[in-house]
């Protein structure tokens, strides 16, 4: 049996793999003064299905209440710093998306589109690292087998009914086109 935070892990491992390829791409659109807008839609499509929707949808429809019930508070806990961040995410990619439309419709606001882009992997950087060295041990310290069991169950019905069959391979795939 896989751990209790196996499969989000190796979510984060693809997360940081998108964020350090945007990084580049940020350098390189802030060097030549343009945005590639291909690249661009694919980290969006990227961070809206595969980070919010699969990825925090399985913190917080499995993992999180696994922890509330073992003893980890949601309110003044690390659950509740986790939710204020996923909402942060999801608002930084609303504003990217709209600055983004602006970009490409007028050509203004390429500055903005690049400090969006720069807080999201700032925030993603500092959130996985909260994660992976405080939460992700605290769950395993108090997780049972059968809290495992249910957990990485409630993870595969996140996957197919947010995403759908085959659909996280292929933004795993999508994340080293960007």
């Amino acid at each position: 049996m896989e751990g209790l935070t196996y499969s989000l892990a190796r979510d984060h491992d693809v997360i940081l793999r998108v964020v350090d390829r945007l990084e580049t791409r940020v350098a390189e659109w802030r060097r030549t003064n343009n945005i590639e807008r291909e690249s661009l839609e694919k980290f969006i499509e990227f961070a809206k299905l595969f980070t919010d929707r699969c990825h925090h949808g399985k913190e917080e429809r499995c993992l999180f209440p696994c922890l509330e019930r073992r003893g980890i508070p949601r309110e003044g806990g690390p659950i509740g710093v986790m939710l204020y961040e996923h909402e942060i995410g999801r608002q930084l990619i609303g504003r990217l998306e709209k600055a983004a439309e602006m970009y490409f419709a007028e050509g203004r606001g390429l500055d903005e589109v690049l400090n969006i882009c720069e807080d999201y992997i700032n925030l993603i950087r500092q959130h996985i690292a909260k994660e992976n060295d405080i939460l992700f041990p605290m769950g395993e310290k108090v997780a049972d087998e059968g809290d495992r069991e249910r957990t990485n169950s409630c993870y595969e019905d996140v996957e197919l009914r947010e995403l759908g069959e085959g659909e996280h391979h292929r933004l795993e795939e999508l994340a080293d086109e960007i």
